[in-house]
């Protein structure tokens, strides 16, 4: 399992758009990713589940990727947050 922490592009709260292209991203891979928020767990790959999370303050959050390709995903994940 991989943990690590992370943040949105700029510090920027989650938008639809930044969701809808984080859901695209994590749709690839066989790993469940998910991120945690304010002891709140959703699924990386649920639109619904991303904006559930209503991110003003990002100084907690933490990806969580397990599964056979997990390195690659969080990899893909970590590149996406520093474009």
């Amino acid at each position: 399992m991989i943990k690590q922490p992370i943040a949105f592009p700029g510090g920027k709260p989650l938008t639809r758009a930044s969701a809808a292209q984080l859901v695209q991203i994590t749709s690839r891979f066989e790993c469940g990713v998910m991120i945690e928020h304010c002891q709140k767990l959703v699924n990386a790959k649920s639109m619904l589940g991303l904006l559930s999370l209503s991110v003003d303050n990002q100084s907690d959050m933490v990806l969580l990727a397990d599964g056979p390709d997990e390195e690659t995903a969080a990899a893909a994940v970590m590149e996406w947050l520093s474009a």
